[in-house]
């Protein structure tokens, strides 16, 4: 009989008869979207393509032309500035031949100059110089527009010579432009820059000029150069110039066709219109073996040179992305149709299959319950119905299944009690053991076996076989616990390492203690537990590995802020340097001074900041040394008082200065820091505060031995969510007023964290706040001796000792030539006896020719550095009369005192000022520092010479200008202006001088006031 068709195979194939109708409709569909898709976009691509690259191409010249008028423009004021230094370099030259030749005659100076300067040149060889007496006599001409000889033509020696005079007139230097008509070709005539400088004590006219033909045309191959250097890409835009006849320039597609004339360039550009000389056409570029190619240019005119800049995209790449697309486009098709039919051919297949499974799915349910059935009378058994095929088919065996648990909940109840304890164990990663201490056998916890890899033994075992997988520097360990229980311990603990089964070592506690003892109270049996603890070893050696990480990373902090330390001193050097030989100069252009004073000012106040920024590494480095010496409280106190009470005067705001009566007046602190952080305290006190007082307090609390000091305000206060900002680096309240760094408050509370006190604020926004701190209190007896004051007498009668040298020999040790031109400057006034040296080698050879009177060692040289020629000078050549002194950019103390240790008599910290060098002269030397020759002369206008100041604002600003307080200036000028119209005067010269950080011409205007009074404010 013939087997009859399942309901659910009947389902199943007209499922599929169906669905082959709309999936072929699908198809087509399909299909015919992906072709209407591909003709919208490759319109679009092409539109976009073309519009997109015309905009690349307009910015791609634009930033071309915009470079070549930067160039252009950038040529005149570069040869105004090389210019005018060459001048400078030929008055030097001059100032020193007039100096070193002071017998010669006038005749002989010049023929000196004329035979030096002659050989002299710039720019690249183009640049010379040239010389002339007043009477027009040329004692040094021109050179020739060809470079190869100087101009002998004397019709146009002439003409260049009166255009120059009559040009500078009266005034002592100017620029001249000039231009030379060549004989041979009249219609040609090259264009001359000059800078001429009258020097009128040998009556004559020196001037550095240079062509500008020849600076103009280095300049195109610069740019050309610079323009071919740029990367392409020749998808993007292909960059190209070409000169008025077509030549190309540069071709950054093909450059060996640069020199050849570029088809169609110079007829297109002839179209060229609109304000920006621009033109978007087609042309035709030759790319090789493959023939002319359409090219879509965006072509501008650079009219000053005569050339054409454009950028240009070959058109043939858009038709072979779009081919490639189309290409793309019929694959995808042809996919689509493989995917139709395979669909279709699938679900044939798979329903045939499937029908075939329901079938044999049934047969495998009714199996299952027949084995079900025979086995549920000989145990317990259950129905798994996760692999019963339909549902009727799953809700009997859920009813098969209720009857047989009912019997199975007493088994697993039982089998439950029995493993909880052990399952407790377990989860507490915890394994009992048990030790006979009479026959020394232990049992131990199936688990801990399991854990180490190792089969569970079925009987006890000795301790002793612990040995054989114990690590061998822990068995004392071990049979150490168990001695200890046989000496009637009440219990222990120990840490031992166990190797596992794969060779591993386990760190494992064990805790335990006696639980049985015999008749005579001798222990016979212990119990405890064992947990492995390799993790947390494991962590404990990972914290220890990321402290020393830590510790490193602070080392190679501090090494790095020890270089750059060394990196910005060495160059401020030479700035402060320069600018302390220049402002010594007596013959400096109107209005020079100011600007070296703001130089020098500047440079300063940037020093301040780079020892600001390594003051608070050192500090958060653990590198801040305390030096607590034996002080008068109320001087260091009242000293502070002083300096800031004046600035809150100024302001208008009471200072009040309250130290306890009870307060020991001879201490010992390290009045330095002390002082730096009151002084900043009190600083941000006055500056925040607009109307009321500042307070100064200082108790003592005898039961802690502590000072306390609060400084407190009726300032702007601080927002509470604001408070724990103010202690932190860079960190500021209000960081848009921009003033400082927010570096103080985070310096003092280190600095009093430091001294073994803690710094700490109360504020409420809009009242106030009052930041204070507490140091050591260390008391010292009323007669203390002061060792500085000893020492200083001391070293004042060892210099008057020392015998006078009048012109002494010194030797100037650096690596940096600029470094010791500088130092050679600053000594000229001293001696002439000066010797140069760039390493330690150099150093040690000229001590053996001729010993000096002071060696200024640079720390840092190559070959042998400051250090080991020290050494060398002090203990090998047995030079003691020799005084060598450090000088370098590094100020770390570590090498400070390796410097002294070395055999050196001092150290100067770079950038070196002519005050502490004049100081190392006289120490060493017994120099008598030489007066300054004045060179800045402070001047004011005829309407201000009656300048009126009250005498209690020029004493303020006195204390001011000493400590170099800008803030405290511009505050107390301020305030003047507002109260005190009649000293206007006085306020405008004083802030124009603080505008350019001029604090000598503070000076000097307080100076010239102080003289001139008002009676009714003394």
């Amino acid at each position: 009989m013939r087997t009859k068709r399942s309901l659910v195979q009947i389902y199943l194939l007209s499922l599929v008869a169906l669905s082959a109708i709309p999936l072929s409709i699908f198809g087509y569909i399909w299909i015919a979207k992906e072709y209407d898709g591909f003709n919208t976009q490759s319109e679009a691509l092409r539109n976009t393509y073309i519009e997109s690259r015309r905009e690349l191409l307009r910015r791609e010249v634009d930033k071309a032309m915009e470079y070549l008028d930067f160039k252009r423009s950038q040529l005149n004021r570069q040869l105004y500035q090389d210019l005018r230094q060459q001048v400078a370099v030929g008055l030097a030259l001059i100032e020193n031949t007039r100096k070193e030749f002071a017998q010669e005659s006038k005749q002989q100076q010049l023929a000196r100059l004329r035979s030096t300067m002659s050989s002299l040149s710039f720019l690249g060889n183009k640049g010379f110089f040239f010389l002339f007496d007043e009477q027009g006599t040329t004692l040094l001409p021109p050179m020739h527009p060809s470079g190869d000889t100087r101009i002998s033509d004397k019709t146009a020696l002439k003409s260049f010579v009166s255009q120059i005079v009559t040009a500078t007139g009266d005034k002592k230097y100017d620029f001249v432009e000039y231009r030379f008509t060549r004989p041979s070709d009249p219609s040609r005539s090259d264009r001359n820059f000059s800078f001429v400088y009258h020097y009128k004590p040998l009556n004559i006219y020196m001037g550095a000029s240079v062509y500008l033909n020849d600076e103009v045309a280095r300049v195109k191959q610069e740019v050309i150069e610079r323009i071919a250097a740029v990367p392409i890409d020749p998808n993007n835009s292909i960059l190209f110039i070409v000169d008025s006849n077509g030549n190309q320039l540069v071709n950054a597609y093909d450059s060996a066709r640069v020199g050849s004339v570029m088809p169609g360039v110079v007829e297109a550009s002839k179209k060229v219109s609109g304000k920006d000389n621009s033109l978007f056409t087609e042309l035709s570029w030759q790319a090789g073996d493959e023939g002319e190619k359409p090219v879509v240019s965006y072509l501008r005119r650079y009219e000053p040179w005569g050339w054409v800049l454009g950028s240009g995209v070959f058109l043939d790449e858009l038709n072979v992305r779009l081919a490639d697309q189309r290409a793309d486009l019929q694959e995808r098709v042809n996919e689509h149709i493989r995917f139709i039919v395979i669909i279709a051919f699938v679900l044939m297949v798979l329903s045939a299959v499937a029908a075939r499974l329901l079938a044999r799915s049934s047969a495998r349910g009714f199996d299952i319950f027949q084995q079900f059935f025979a086995d549920a009378s000989k145990r317990s058994t259950a129905i798994d119905i996760a692999k019963l095929p339909f549902a009727e088919f799953q809700h009997l065996a859920e009813d098969a299944n209720f009857m047989v648990e009912k019997r199975s909940q007493t088994e697993r109840a039982l089998k439950l009690s029995e493993r909880r304890f052990q399952l407790a164990l377990d989860a507490a990663q915890n394994h009992l053991w048990d030790l006979d201490l009479q026959t020394g056998y232990v049992t131990v916890a199936p688990s801990f076996f399991r854990m180490m890899g190792y089969e569970v033994p079925s009987t006890p075992y000795a301790v002793a076989a612990f040995k054989h997988v114990a690590h061998p520097d822990d068995i004392e360990i071990i049979a150490a616990a168990v001695d200890s229980w046989l000496g009637l311990a009440t219990g222990n603990s120990v840490e031992f390492r166990v190797r596992n089964r794969a060779g591993e070592y386990h760190w494992i506690y064990s805790r335990g203690d006696v639980v049985e003892s015999d008749e005579h109270d001798q222990p016979i049996r212990a119990m405890g537990i064992m947990t492995d603890v390799t993790q947390r070893k494991r962590m404990e050696q990972e914290l220890l590995d990321a402290k020393i990480a830590a510790e490193d990373a602070l080392h190679a902090k501090s090494q790095f802020l020890s270089s750059v330390s060394h990196e910005l001193r060495t160059p401020l050097n030479g700035v402060l340097g320069y600018a302390q030989l220049l402002q010594r100069e007596s013959d400096l252009p109107s209005g020079s001074e100011e600007y070296l004073r703001a130089i020098e000012n500047c440079g300063k106040h940037l020093l301040t900041l780079i020892n600001d920024v390594l003051d608070l590494a050192k500090i958060e480095s653990g590198n801040i040394n305390i030096v607590r010496r034996p002080n008068n409280i109320d001087d260091v106190v009242t000293s502070v008082g002083d300096i800031v009470g004046q600035r809150a005067k100024s302001k208008g705001l009471d200072f009040v200065l309250d130290v306890a009566a009870d307060v020991p007046r001879n201490v010992e602190i390290d009045e330095v820091k002390l002082r730096q952080i009151l002084v900043n305290l009190l600083d941000n006190a006055v500056k925040f505060t607009k109307q009321g007082k500042v307070d100064l307090k200082l108790r003592v609390d005898p039961s802690r031995q502590q000072m306390l000091f609060s400084v407190t305000d009726t300032g702007i206060g601080v927002p509470e969510d604001k408070i724990r900002d103010v202690f932190e680096p860079f960190r500021q309240v209000n960081p848009r007023d921009g003033q400082g760094t927010g570096l103080g408050l985070a310096i003092c509370r280190r600095l009093v964290e430091a001294m073994g006190g803690s710094l700490d604020l109360r504020s409420e926004y809009g009242k106030g706040s009052c930041f204070y701190f507490d140091i050591p209190l260390i008391e010292v007896d009323s007669h203390y001796h002061d060792n500085d004051v000893d020492e200083s007498v001391d070293e004042q009668e060892l210099a008057e000792s020392v015998a006078h040298f009048d012109n002494p020999a010194i030797i100037v040790a650096d690596d940096v030539a600029v470094n010791r031109q500088v130092l050679i400057g600053m000594l000229s006034d001293v001696s002439s006896d000066i010797r140069e040296a760039a390493n330690g080698l150099e150093v040690v050879e000229q001590v053996k020719e001729r010993a000096p009177q002071l060696i200024l060692m640079d720390l840092r040289m190559p070959e042998m550095d400051g250090l080991e020629a020290t050494r060398i000078i002090k203990k090998d050549l047995q030079c003691n009369d020799v005084h060598v002194v450090m000088a370098s950019a590094t100020t770390d103390e570590t090498m400070m005192k390796q410097a002294i240790d070395a055999g050196c008599d001092g150290f100067l910290p770079k950038p070196i000022g002519m005050d502490a060098l004049m100081k190392v002269l006289v120490d060493t030397c017994s120099v008598v520092a030489p007066e300054p020759e004045p060179s800045v002369v402070v001047s004011f206008p005829a309407k201000n010479n009656n300048i009126q100041a009250p005498n209690g604002v020029v004493e303020s600003l006195h204390k001011a200008v000493e400590v170099g307080d800008i803030a405290a200036l511009g505050d107390q000028l301020h305030a003047l202006r507002q109260d005190r119209p009649e000293f206007i005067a006085f306020v405008e010269q004083a802030e124009e001088c603080l505008r350019n950080f001029d604090f000598e011409g503070i000076s000097d205007l307080l100076v010239m006031v102080s003289h001139e009074a008002d009676p009714d404010d003394s």
